[in-house]
């Protein structure tokens, strides 16, 4: 694929970024901004839980932050796995161990990239997974 090309879709790619930092969030808005992908904001685990089980559209993918207040990424997907979610997931921290690696792994976790990560990069991985 070549680099800022979408890919066609029928309709937009359904992404929930969960993210704390109002920043990070909002640079990801910026970033993955386009007309082939419609982004919503959730700013912990629980309202993006919330948004999980009463979104009109079923979310395609999630980018969600590691290290949240409250509740921890594992814990979140933990929970997106009980609810029976069935789009991709992709981790985005600075804060990853090799325990924690495993952990998503073992969860079925897409991808993990590490804080900071080049936007390029995230946007072709956002745009591969929609086509997988």
């Amino acid at each position: 694929m070549i680099r800022g090309s979408i890919p066609y879709m029928e309709k937009p790619l359904n992404i929930l970024s969960v993210d704390d930092e109002f920043r990070v969030a909002h640079a990801l808005a910026f970033a993955l901004s386009n007309p082939a992908r419609k982004l919503t904001l959730a700013f912990s685990a629980d309202e993006a839980l919330a948004k999980v089980n009463n979104h009109s559209e079923p979310f395609d993918l999630i980018i969600l932050d590691h290290k949240m207040p409250q509740v921890s990424g594992i814990e979140f997907v933990q929970r997106l796995r009980e609810v029976q979610f069935g789009g991709k997931i992709i981790v985005l921290s600075a804060h990853l161990t090799g325990e924690n690696r495993r952990a998503y792994t073992e969860l079925k976790v897409d991808t993990m990239l590490t804080k900071p990560f080049d936007v390029h990069e995230l946007r072709d991985l956002v745009d591969s997974l929609a086509l997988a």
